[in-house]
């Protein structure tokens, strides 16, 4: 399996993370991908990227994981296309392992999932 569609917000997901790389290499990346017959992929939006957690069922210290149903499951840390407004050196990242949605400077290395719809 390539991508998968996620049923509750109509999303297709890249299931397989070709790595970590910083944020400026992560636009890059996403945008020129082409996968599946189609090449509209993005970076997610932080709000696209929180689609992904469970409010309903939480970690240790009271925050979401990962949803169930998710085939690409895990607790890594994934870059968001959203900078972050008060210090755009930084941009935006959830870490699944707890749901921690954190901002970090752009030049720091975590994972990327493309994403399209």
């Amino acid at each position: 399996m390539l991508t998968w569609k996620d049923p509750k917000t109509g999303l297709e997901w890249q299931c397989k993370s070709p790595g970590k790389m910083n944020w400026h290499e992560a636009i890059k990346y996403a945008g020129s991908l082409s996968l599946d017959g189609n090449d509209d992929w993005h970076l997610p939006a932080i709000s696209e990227l929180e689609t992904l957690l469970d409010r309903s069922v939480l970690y240790k210290k009271l925050r979401p994981i990962m949803r169930e149903e998710i085939p690409f499951r895990d607790i890594l840390s994934y870059w968001s296309s959203t900078t972050f407004k008060d210090h755009t050196i930084n941009a935006w990242i959830i870490m699944f392992d707890g749901g921690y949605v954190l901002s970090y400077h752009k030049n720091n290395v975590y994972y990327v999932r493309s994403v399209r719809g």
